[in-house]
């Protein structure tokens, strides 16, 4: 059932839902809404509160701990209230919390989105053939993922499912595709990066 729910949402989110997309591309799927389309001034993070590599004393965890009869794989965030989930099937990571959990400043809302936005970062395995982000805020009308139950990946930990890494320092999580791109999400901090390899 969960699968149905979230297969629809993601069909909604492709289409451009109530209005919720950005500009359609050439196949007429819509492209993501993207905060750097935005003139609106985003808030800044301080470079402290955003992780940018895994300690090396990081500990890789067995992926089959946070295996989900769905087929993603889904953790909690530390102590924390983000989740993240890396979905093999969407080819997609996403990390998620509600957003009165949130203490960033509010992410300014796109025009084109009816929905939340802001609390939702996600990181797709490659960078789109079409020229979209890799990383970015997506406009959401719910969760990704239901975190119920969800195991929790602790500050040092990290978790990998090619093509994704994710790992935790303290109450934030960092997920990265192997051509570099990358999110990260803890009620503090977001950071979204292109990578690399374009």
């Amino acid at each position: 059932m969960r699968k149905v729910v979230v297969m629809g949402a993601l069909v909604a989110l492709m289409l451009g839902a109530a209005g919720c997309a950005a500009q359609p591309n050439a196949s007429g799927s819509p492209s993501p809404t993207q905060s750097s389309n935005q003139t609106e001034t985003l808030p800044t993070i301080a470079p402290s509160l955003i992780p940018t590599t895994a300690p090396a004393s990081v500990v890789d965890v067995d992926p089959a701990s946070f295996l989900q009869t769905s087929g993603d794989y889904v953790f909690r965030v530390g102590n924390g209230p983000t989740w993240c989930t890396i979905s093999p099937s969407f080819a997609l990571a996403i990390c998620e919390q509600n957003e009165i959990s949130t203490r960033y400043a509010p992410i300014p809302v796109p025009s084109s989105c009816d929905y939340s936005y802001g609390y939702q970062v996600q990181l797709m395995s490659s960078k789109p053939a079409d020229g979209s982000p890799t990383a970015f805020f997506p406009c959401s009308g719910g969760a990704f993922t239901d975190p119920t139950g969800a195991p929790t990946l602790h500050d040092g930990q990290r978790l990998t499912v090619d093509p994704f890494n994710c790992y935790v320092a303290g109450d934030t999580a960092r997920c990265e595709n192997t051509e570099g791109a990358y999110i990260v999400l803890g009620p503090r901090a977001w950071a979204l990066g292109e990578g690399t390899l374009q």
